[in-house]
């Protein structure tokens, strides 16, 4: 019996792993573009704020559909990477963009 109920635990347990991913939210957006998971001293950004501030308004507009979302996600990183580049900030702009896309992808996945 105890057995049973294990087995069960664990069946719940994968299900629930393999259900939809809910959405970000703003603020995730921009805590998550600000992590820095490297550790090199070559890696400083003076503009990561500003950079993930310029992702987490594209994240607060409202789109038609998940192409739109992706589209500005994209038109965000181009004008940031010409803008950017300077000073290791490259980066926390492609990092925006993972995670903004990301954001696009949970919230219009049905749109």
């Amino acid at each position: 019996m105890k057995r049973m109920f294990f087995l069960a635990v664990l069946c719940l347990a994968a299900l629930s792993a393999c259900g939809p991913a809910r959405p970000l939210s703003d603020s995730e957006v921009y805590s998550f573009c600000l992590m820095d998971d490297s550790f090199s001293e070559f890696n400083e950004c003076d503009s990561e704020q500003d950079i993930c501030n310029a992702y987490r308004e594209v994240v607060l507009e409202e789109y038609p559909d998940l192409g739109s979302c992706l589209a500005a996600c994209n038109e965000t990183s181009n004008r940031l990477w010409r803008v950017q580049y300077v000073g290791n900030c490259l980066g926390t702009v492609n990092r925006g963009q993972d995670w903004c896309i990301q954001f696009c992808r949970r919230k219009y996945r049905g749109a």
